[in-house]
């Protein structure tokens, strides 16, 4: 199903919220597989047996899979074009590693996306987690890049939306990034590997990435996660222009994935799936709004400006 696609991101309070999030389709476990042996690890799925993942969980086998080489001459052009409106900026929203055994991955109640499909429909999703996958994911052209971002958000259960009338759960964005020798690290991802910098990212901000982009061309594709169960639920967001990252931190992911046993080629990619005749919608996203990136250097003065600035456009 086609769809065309507005974006509305505000981030919220630190505050904690309780949400009534949608709940994601049950796994679908082959014959005589159970919960327990379909987790990460020797026994269970990983990244060396990864051509046999539909024989743990059957849904890895579905029509609808993630991820995907994205032809550019073959996309449609989206009827509405997305805008991100980055309404406020709050210090004390934080983001917590959580520890994997397949990624890198933070989690946390960040800012809320409303999406507009072709039908009108708007629905609302949270940020929850953002995790990495080295080398890329998706392709582009048949280009694979060093690193993706996932930022993926889930809808939410309330009285102006109902989960039984929303056919994708998730809403992720694909954010592609390249190696770049004259680039520094960025302080988003230092806690992971510095054991001087705590757990917590009290200054991240979705603009760090989002405002770097010179070009904010995007795809947009029905499709699933890209890790078992592989629920085919997810609204495929997928930037084209790379950000960089230093040789630094992309080695740093990459020792990350060194057990051979369950990262067979020491990576965390899915191969692609077949499109199966979907639909690619590509489009510009439009920033409006704030957009500040966190810098220690930054004044408050500068801050308070900008957002004053920001407020006449709200």
């Amino acid at each position: 199903m086609a769809q065309s696609l507005i974006f509305l991101i505000q981030l919220v309070s630190g505050n904690e919220i309780t949400r009534d999030y949608c709940s994601l389709p049950d796994p679908i476990y082959a014959n005589g597989v159970s919960a327990a042996a379909a987790q990460f690890g020797n026994n269970g799925w990983s990244y060396a047996n990864i051509n046999d993942w539909e024989r743990i969980v059957v849904t890895c086998g579905g029509s609808l899979q993630s991820p995907i080489d994205i032809l550019t001459s073959e996309a449609e052009q989206a009827n509405t074009q997305p805008s991100i409106n980055y309404r406020d900026k709050g210090s004390e929203v934080e983001y917590k590693e959580i520890e994997k055994p397949y990624t890198k991955q933070y989690e946390g109640e960040y800012s809320s996306i409303e999406v507009a499909d072709a039908s009108g429909l708007q629905i609302r999703y949270y940020a929850k987690q953002f995790h990495i996958h080295a080398p890329s994911e998706h392709t582009i052209n048949g280009k694979q890049y060093d690193l993706e971002i996932h930022f993926v958000h889930q809808a939410i259960q309330d009285q102006e939306q109902d989960c039984n009338k929303i056919k994708n759960k998730l809403t992720v964005f694909g954010l592609m990034f390249e190696e770049s020798s004259s680039t520094q690290d960025y302080d988003v991802f230092k806690p992971w590997f510095d054991g001087e910098v705590n757990g917590e990212v009290k200054q991240f901000d979705l603009n760090d990435f989002f405002s770097r982009m010179s070009d904010t061309t995007y795809y947009h594709y029905n499709g699933s996660l890209t890790t078992p169960p592989c629920s085919q639920t997810v609204n495929w967001i997928v930037f084209e222009k790379a950000l960089p990252i230093s040789p630094n931190q992309l080695n740093q992911f990459k020792t990350s994935f060194s057990d051979t046993s369950v990262f067979k080629f020491m990576q965390n990619n899915r191969p692609i799936q077949n499109l199966n005749g979907r639909k690619i919608l590509k489009g510009t996203v439009q920033t409006i709004g704030l957009a500040i990136l966190p810098d220690s250097y930054a004044s408050y003065a500068y801050i308070l400006f900008m957002t004053l600035i920001s407020l006449l456009f709200l």
